[in-house]
This record gives C-alpha cells, structure tokens and sequence, in this order.
C-alpha cells in the first residue's frame, strides 16, 4: 500500500493497537491482522460504534486475553484529506463469529464509545431541573465523566423531572422529546371551521454522538440554511455538495470522489402510517387534575408548515384529496394526558402560566405538553418524508447531522432528459440520518474505502425549484 492514498477509496491503516483491560500499560499491536474496520454514527444513537474483522494468526485472543473493556485504538489516513491523521478510541463490547482452522481464526469485535458502557452502570437518581442542555451537560460530565466537547442549543422552557434510578441515555432520550426550539413555541389561534382553538408550532431534538463530540439540537436547526430564522448560532453544520449520479455512457461528468455508485430510497409513500401516526392532523386532550378543566386542541401540519425549516423546495404539506374532502384536514390520531402544574410548585399563589388564569408569580417548570406532544411527533414524522441510502467513494469527513446535496438523474425519455437531466423531485439537500465508513483492507491493491450515507428529509425537490408535491 502506498504511503498516502492516491484515489477517493484508497486508505492506510496507519495502526491498531489494543490494550489490556484495566492495565494499558500491556498492549498488542494488530494492524496487520485487521481485515475490515467499520465505522458507524446516527443522530437518533447517543453513541458511536465500529465494527473489526481479525484473521488472528497471533493468538492475541487468549494472549491478553481479550474479555470486555479493552481499549481499541485506530489511527488511519484517507481522502479527502491524506495528509491528516485520524484517530478513533473505542472500548470493545463484544466479540462473536469466531471461526477456528488450524493455526488461524477469525472474528468480530464490538467497539463502542466508552460512555456507552457507562451509561450501562450509572443509574441516575433525585431531581433533574434546568434548561435541557444544562441537564444533558450535567449528565455527560458529572455522571459519564466525559470529556468530549458538547454542542447544543438551548430549549424555550424549563424541565423539571425525577430520575427514577434510570440511565443517562434514557433520560436524555425523555429531554429531547420534551424540548422546543425558541423559534418554534406553540400559537394557539382560532379556527375558522371549528370553535376550538388549534395549535401551531414545531418542537423536538435530538441527541447524539460524532467523531466531533456530543451534539444537542433542534430538528428546525438541522434543517434550516445558513440566513435561515431558524438557524442557531451555536450549530456549525457541514454541507458536503456535488454528489452525482452518472447517466448511462456518461463517464466524465465529474471526478469519481463525487459519484454515487448506488442509490437506494426505501421510504417514499406510506399513507396508512402516516394518518395512523397522526403525521397531518391529530388531535390532543388535555385533563388538568389539580383545576378540573378539559381541553381539546387540533394540530394540522398545514397550519404550522411555515413555521418549520425545511430542506426541499416544497412549499407545503401534499394534499391528499378525497370525495369527502382533503383526509390531511381529518384529525387521524387521538392522544389524551394529564396536565399539572403544581408539581413543582410550592408557592400559595397560581402555579398556572396561562394569562387566563392571571398568576402573577407562575411556576417556571409548568407542564408544557401542549407545547411538545404532537408538535414533536409530527415533526419526527415528517422527517421520513423522502428516506433513502446512497453509497459513495470514501469520504471521512461526512458526520452524521451534516447535509448532503445530491442530483440523481432524470429517469425521463432521453427528449426531456436534455431538458431536465436532474429527477427535480428527487435530487436536493438531505440531512445525514446515518453514516457507515468502511476500510476492507484486502481489497484491491490499496484497499477499498467507501461511506454509507442515510438519508432523511422533510420535504420534496430541490431548493431554488417549485416542487409539484404540495402545489
């Protein structure tokens, strides 16, 4: 193998060294015996992980021996930038699929981030209150003694939970569905063909966990552009453009770091999970049990559309037409809970932060569920809109939580192809849900290099462009 990698799939493992558990100071280098490294990072997993494939003709297995906990490092150079090294530090998880033959065997080994296992023997108890990103923060340095930096955004209101001797992730995970974004807090407007009240407004985080540190941020904040409204200063999201599909016999269109060799899209229509999940339209009951009232409040997509970022040029929520009507004006899901805001208030006065109920001195960690429930569900949702995998030349520096431009080819007859050589609805920016990296590193001359990118956006077409979807 060369020195530096001279093509976007050629790579060098640099070193692999793992060191026995408890005591680093005894540890085997085993790069020779890699065979695959794979790399993975989600916005929906609190955690990184990878994967290695070891020919074990050394015995390391039983030399250290391997048993959990060891500490895996991995040191390799790749494009798009070769003369830069990487470095990942995992602890190992598992180790399955061993194949014994003769003086050889093959196996798996599970690699995780270390918090991931702390998270398994850390139970958290008492009172968790704050802003969301202050409780996250707290969790990730107090609790995981976690060094790793934290990007985050902070949420319109305050929590205040009981831990219950639950795990830091499952806590985080409770934060995140609770928290919403400044730019998002609900409106509350009367309907023009109802006597009810309907919410508006977008909620919703997520939390997770790349080669850049920790990361805690709206789904608004994700999707919007840099002059957007929406966009939070403390959010430095990387844009990686220009990746296309070649057509047929077209082999020059552009370098071949910038090919899609295979596009899959597995999530493009799927009506009755939509109108089950209350996707367009539901409805949600209020019981307050310390005053008595009961609310009911519809939530329609179309009345909050403008209010959310959006990755493609789709200017609203498609229409379903029916002899009945349009079914996305039909509330489809029903949910029902329990308000209360005295919970965690000790004051004689109202506890309640409704101007109606005329509190001088409300609480500051009310009961904000019609704030978040189906404003955070349907926002979740709609990110399924267009879901997809493309699988490109190596590219390390795709994170997940990045975006990605992409320009698949008009599968038109060749006459309109000329016109339009971009399927328009198709083609655009998307939000990295998922990305794979992975180093075979007996394949080819120099070894094989390439990224699993998976995607999710919110909304069809390309921006720029009128989308046909909501028109």
């Amino acid at each position: 193998m060369a020195d530096k990698p001279q093509s976007s799939k050629d790579f060098k493992l640099v070193s692999v060294k793992i060191y026995k558990a408890g005591d680093e100071s005894k540890f085997e280098i085993i790069t020779a015996l890699v065979d695959t490294f794979s790399y993975v990072e989600s916005i929906t997993s609190p955690c990184v992980a990878a994967t290695m494939n070891i020919a074990d003709s050394a015995g390391v297995l039983n030399r250290l021996p391997i048993q959990g906990m060891e500490t895996v490092e991995v040191k390799l150079v790749s494009n798009p930038k070769p003369e830069e090294e990487q470095f990942y530090r995992f602890k190992l998880w598992r180790l399955t699929n061993r194949i014994s033959s003769l003086q050889k065997q093959t196996y798996t080994i599970g690699l995780v981030s270390e918090e991931a296992i702390l998270n398994e023997t850390n139970r958290v108890e008492g009172i968790q209150s704050g802003n969301p990103e202050k409780i996250i923060k707290g969790l990730l340095k107090k609790t995981l003694a976690s060094s790793k930096y934290f990007a985050s955004e902070p949420s319109a209101f305050e929590v205040s939970m009981i831990a219950g001797k639950k795990r830091p992730f499952d806590i985080i995970a409770d934060v995140c569905v609770k928290s919403v974004p400044t730019s998002g807090i609900t409106a509350f407007k009367k309907s023009s063909k109802s006597k009810k009240p309907t919410i508006k407004g977008s909620a919703g985080f997520f939390f997770w966990e790349n080669k850049r540190g920790y990361n805690f941020f709206s789904v608004d904040a994700l999707c919007a552009s840099e002059d957007s409204e929406f966009r939070s200063d403390r959010f430095k999201v990387q844009e990686h453009g220009g990746y296309e599909e070649r057509p047929a016999n077209q082999s020059n269109i552009q370098p071949d770091a910038r090919i899609i060799e295979t596009a899959i899209f597995n999530s493009e229509i799927d009506l009755m999970t939509s109108l089950r999940t209350g996707k367009y339209s539901s409805l949600i009951c209020l019981f307050n049990h310390s005053t008595g009232q009961y609310e009911e409040f519809p939530y329609n997509i179309n009345q909050s559309y403008d209010s959310m970022a959006h990755l493609g040029g789709q200017e609203s929520i498609s229409k379903i037409p029916h002899s009945s009507g349009d079914l996305v004006d039909k509330p489809t899901r029903i949910m029902s809970t329990i308000v209360d805001h005295e919970s965690w208030y000790n004051e004689p006065g109202i506890a309640s932060p409704e101007d109606r109920d005329g509190s001088k001195n409300p609480t500051k960690f009310a009961d904000w569920q019609k704030h978040y429930v189906t404003q955070a569900l349907t926002r979740y949702n709609l990110l399924k809109n267009q879901s997809g995998t493309i699988v490109i030349p190596g590219n390390s520096d795709i994170c997940a939580g990045d975006k990605i431009d992409i320009k698949l080819v008009n599968k038109s007859p060749s006459a309109d192809i000329k016109k339009n050589p971009h399927d328009k609805e198709t083609s655009g920016v998307y939000l990295v849900e998922e990305v794979t990296h992975t180093y075979e590193k007996n394949v080819g001359t120099n070894g094989k290099f390439s990224t699993t990118v998976r995607l999710m956006r919110d909304s069809y077409g390309m921006k720029g462009e009128v989308s046909e979807h909501g028109n």
